[in-house]
């Protein structure tokens, strides 16, 4: 009795801290879902920036702004593994030299993959172009299986959005942001609506979940050890 009382207790002391700290975190991911979800309402509306503004706020993420400038054609990135309407394809990253001789990334949205042994080609307006999205940028780093390798040449297939690879890709610094361009831009693809992937409410019901699991565990080792305490008186 005694050795099943100490496994018992050493189970609990093991499992509870996970499914209270599984249930902290998905608090924490509702705060940054919420913040996500409010910005992006307040935000999506506003008369657009320039991108020396954009550079300078605090917290650009959503914030819409313009740019002047060319694309470079030759050089392009895509983003592996992206579903659209059951489709696969690409996400299209392009960079883009402003009238500054500032270099930035651009989001010209989702193509199809097509044939997977060969890569798109991309069509891609040479002219002088004014641009209007919105800044974005990863919150951090996703899960890989394995290193994100690189292939010499372009365009590059990519597993993973990584701004400081980029910017050594095209030898030159890139703001930690890109533009995602409006629907209906010059070099504008398939714009897929922006989506927080996961609504806070969900993140607040998964929280509840865990700290429930948490009381459940607890309240059934207070019942075996009980249990096992008056088996033992008797």
């Amino acid at each position: 009795m005694f050795g099943f009382r100490l496994k018992l207790t050493l189970l609990v002391i093991a499992t509870l801290p996970v499914l209270v700290s599984l249930g902290f975190w998905q608090l924490s991911r509702y705060e940054q879902k919420l913040m996500l979800e409010q910005a992006y309402e307040s935000r999506h509306a506003l008369e657009p920036l320039s991108l020396s503004q954009a550079q300078r706020h605090e917290d650009p993420l959503y914030l819409p702004f313009t740019v002047s400038g060319r694309f470079d054609p030759d050089r392009y990135f895509l983003l592996d593994n992206q579903v659209f309407q059951g489709e696969a394809g690409y996400e299209l990253f392009m960079p883009f030299l402003t009238d500054d001789g500032a270099w930035l990334l651009i989001d010209r949205g989702w193509i199809v993959a097509g044939d997977r042994e060969r890569l798109p080609e991309v069509m891609t307006d040479p002219e002088h172009l004014i641009l209007t999205g919105f800044a974005y940028k990863p919150l951090g780093k996703p899960f890989m299986l394995a290193e994100d390798i690189w292939e010499e040449g372009w365009p590059k297939r990519i597993q993973a959005f990584d701004s400081l690879k980029i910017s050594e890709a095209i030898e030159s610094t890139t703001p930690d942001f890109y533009m995602v361009l409006r629907a209906g831009q010059p070099g504008a693809e398939q714009m897929r609506p922006m989506v927080i992937n996961l609504k806070s409410e969900k993140h607040l019901g998964y929280a509840f979940q865990w700290f429930a699991m948490a009381l459940v565990l607890l309240l059934l080792y207070g019942f075996q050890m009980i249990r096992s305490g008056k088996q033992k008186q008797a």
